[in-house]
C-alpha cells in the first residue's frame, strides 16, 4: 500500500496543526512490525503506553494521492506489536472515519424532512381555508368542490414561486433575519430595518426556526393570502349578497397581484389589508370594538393604513364608531409595543418608527413605480427613457441636455412641496365631505373607502408600486356590489400588476403614463359615482324638507 503514498516527515512542532488528515507510517526496522501506511481522517490519535522508541518518533504524513479503498479499510483498526523480549501486545485504536456516503444520506434525509415539513405547513393552510369556506358559506357539493380545487391550484402556484429571491430579500429581509438570529430577543431593543414592531416580531420568530428563512417569510404572507380571501368573502356577502361571496373569494385567491405580492415577492401587504377588510366588515356589522382592534393592528403593521382613516371619520359621523373606541385603538397599539419596550427600546423610538420611515429615506425620486400623478414628472436620469420621449419636445430636454426637467439635487424639495400640496388637497376633500355630511349615507362607506384608497396614493409623493394593493381589493368588492362597475378591477388591478413588473422582471411591459391614466380613469369613475349619489340624497332631503314645511 505504500506505493499510493509519498512519505514526508513533518516536524514535531507542526503536529497539532495537522487536524484533518494524518498518516501513520510503520517502519520495517527493528522494534516494529510493518503494518503499512494508514490514512486516518478527522481523528485524534492516541497511542497506548509503549516502550518502543520508534513508535514515539513517528510523525504524521500527508498523502499525495487519493488512496484506494483498501487503505480506508486498513484505517479501521491498527495493531502494533512490540517484538522484543516477549512483551505484551500494544494496540492503537483508531476511530472509524465518517464516510462521505453516510454524510450524503444524512443530508438527503434532512432535506426530505424539511421538504415534508414545508409541505405539511402549506397543506395545513390550504386545508384550513377549505374547512372555513365549508363552515362559513355551507356551499353545495359542486361549489365546494370548485372552491377546494381553486384553493389547491393556487396553493401549488404559490409553492412554485417559493425559491424566487427578489432584491428586497437579498438586500434587506435576509440581513434582518440574520441580525435577529445572532442577537435574539433583545435585538428588539434596537431599530432593525424600517418595518414597524409587529413585523420585527415575525422576523424574530422566523430567525429562531430551523427552516429556510426565505420559505418562512413567504409562508407567513401566504397564510394571510387566504385569510384575506376569506375576509373578502365575508365582506362581499355583506355588501353584495351571499351569491357574490364565494366568487369573490375565488377571485382573490387567484388574483395576480395577490399571488405575486407574497409568494413571489415576499411582501406582506395582504396582512394589513386583511386587517382593514375585517375592520370594515365588523364596523358595518355593528362590532365597533373588534373593528377598532383590527384597525389598530393594521396601523401597527403598515403605515399605508392611513388610506382608510377618512372612512373612520365617516363612521364617527354615522355613529358606527364612538369616541371611546379611540381608546381601544390606542390601547391595542400600545400592547403591540410591549415586547420591544421589555427588550429595552425607548418609548419615543417605538412610536417614531413611521416618522423615520417616511422622512428618513426614499428621497431620490418622486415616485417608486407607482402608477400615480408623478409618472408625468420624471427626474433627469428618466427624462430620456423610452417611456418619456414626449419630454424631448419640451424646452431644455434632449439627448445631451445638462439642465434637467426635475433636478436630482432638488428632489427632496419637490417631495416636500408635493406632500404639503397633497395634505392641503386631502383636507379640502375631507372638509367638502364634512360640509355635505347629511348627503353621505352609511350605504356609501364602500364607495368612500375605494375613493380614498385610489385618491391618496395617486396624489401623494414617494409612493411604491404596491401601495394600491388596498385599492385592488376594494375594487373587487365594488365590482361585486355594482354590476355596471365590473370593469373597475380591470383598471385598478391591471395598473397595479403592470407596475410590479419593473421591480420583479426589470422590464416595463407598459408605459407608466398609461398605467397612471388607467388609475386616473378609475378615480374619475368612483368620484363621479359618489357625487351622483350625494346629489340624489340632496334632492331627497330637499323633498323631505318641502313636505315637512
Amino acid at each position: 500500500m505504500g506505493e499510493f503514498l509519498k512519505e514526508t516527515y513533518i516536524s514535531h512542532e507542526r503536529k497539532e496543526h495537522m487536524k484533518l488528515t494524518r498518516i501513520l507510517h510503520k517502519s520495517t526496522k527493528s522494534g516494529c512490525k510493518k503494518a503499512g501506511n494508514v490514512v486516518v481522517s478527522l481523528i485524534n490519535l492516541t497511542i497506548s503506553k509503549t516502550k518502543c522508541r520508534r513508535a514515539k518518533a513517528l510523525r504524521p504524513l500527508r498523502f499525495a494521492e487519493k488512496p484506494p479503498s483498501v487503505v480506508a479499510r486498513a484505517s479501521q483498526r491498527v495493531y502494533m506489536r512490540h517484538m522484543s523480549s516477549g512483551r505484551k501486545q500494544e494496540v492503537l485504536q483508531v476511530r472509524q472515519p465518517i464516510r462521505s456516503s453516510t454524510v450524503k444520506r444524512l443530508i438527503v434525509v434532512l432535506a426530505i424532512l424539511l421538504a415534508l415539513s414545508l409541505a405539511a405547513l402549506f397543506t395545513l393552510v390550504a386545508g384550513g381555508a377549505m374547512a372555513l369556506v365549508a363552515r362559513l358559506q355551507k356551499p353545495e357539493r359542486g361549489a365546494l368542490l370548485l372552491s377546494c380545487t381553486v384553493i389547491a391550484l393556487t396553493m401549488l402556484a404559490r409553492v412554485s414561486m417559493l425559491d424566487y429571491q427578489t432584491a428586497d430579500y437579498n438586500a434587506f429581509l435576509s440581513g434582518w433575519v440574520k441580525v435577529f438570529r445572532e442577537g435574539g430577543f433583545y435585538t428588539l431593543g434596537e431599530n432593525v430595518g424600517d418595518y414597524n414592531l409587529l413585523y420585527q416580531y415575525v422576523m424574530l420568530m422566523i430567525a429562531k426556526t430551523p427552516l429556510h428563512d426565505l420559505y418562512l417569510i413567504k409562508f407567513f404572507t401566504v397564510i394571510f393570502d387566504y385569510a384575506l380571501a376569506l375576509a373578502m368573502m365575508q365582506a362581499a356577502g355583506h355588501f353584495a349578497g351571499k351569491k357574490a361571496a364565494l366568487p369573490v373569494m375565488l377571485i382573490v385567491c387567484a388574483l395576480p397581484t395577490t399571488l405575486i405580492d407574497g409568494a413571489c415577492w415576499g411582501q406582506c401587504d395582504t396582512v394589513y389589508v386583511f386587517l382593514i377588510v375585517m375592520s370594515l366588515y365588523w364596523m358595518k356589522t355593528k362590532k365597533p370594538v373588534g373593528a377598532a382592534v383590527m384597525l389598530s393592528l393594521a396601523f401597527a403593521f403598515k403605515l399605508q393604513t392611513i388610506f382608510f382613516f377618512p372612512v373612520v371619520l365617516l363612521a364617527l359621523i354615522h355613529g358606527e364608531y364612538k369616541p371611546r373606541h379611540a381608546l381601544v385603538f390606542a390601547a391595542t397599539y400600545l400592547v403591540t409595543m410591549l415586547p420591544a419596550l421589555i427588550a429595552g427600546r425607548s418609548f419615543a423610538d417605538a412610536v417614531s418608527v413611521y416618522a423615520n420611515q417616511s422622512m428618513g429615506q426614499y428621497y431620490d425620486r418622486l415616485f417608486y413605480n407607482a402608477p400615480n400623478l408623478y409618472t408625468f414628472f420624471p427626474l433627469r436620469e428618466s427624462a430620456n427613457r423610452q417611456e418619456f420621449t414626449w419630454l424631448r419636445y419640451l424646452s431644455g430636454i434632449d439627448g445631451e441636455a445638462t439642465n434637467a426637467y426635475i433636478d436630482q439635487a432638488l428632489t427632496p424639495t419637490y417631495q416636500n412641496a408635493a406632500l404639503y400640496a397633497c395634505i392641503l388637497l386631502t383636507l379640502l376633500v375631507v372638509v367638502y365631505w364634512l360640509i355635505h355630511a347629511k348627503e353621505i349615507t352609511p350605504e356609501m362607506t364602500l364607495d368612500f373607502a375605494l375613493f380614498f384608497a385610489i385618491f391618496l396614493p395617486f396624489v401623494m409623493p414617494k409612493m411604491h408600486d404596491r401601495y394600491f394593493f388596498l385599492a385592488d381589493m376594494l375594487s373587487v368588492l365594488y365590482a361585486a356590489r355594482y354590476r355596471d362597475r365590473r370593469f373597475m378591477p380591470l383598471l385598478v388591478v391591471s395598473a397595479s400588476l403592470m407596475s410590479y413588473m419593473p421591480f420583479i422582471t426589470r422590464q416595463r411591459p407598459a408605459d407608466m403614463r398609461i398605467l397612471a391614466l388607467m388609475m386616473l380613469a378609475a378615480l374619475v369613475v368612483i368620484s363621479r359615482d359618489v357625487l351622483r349619489k350625494m346629489r340624489k340624497n340632496r334632492a331627497a332631503l330637499a323633498m323631505k324638507g318641502g313636505e315637512a314645511a
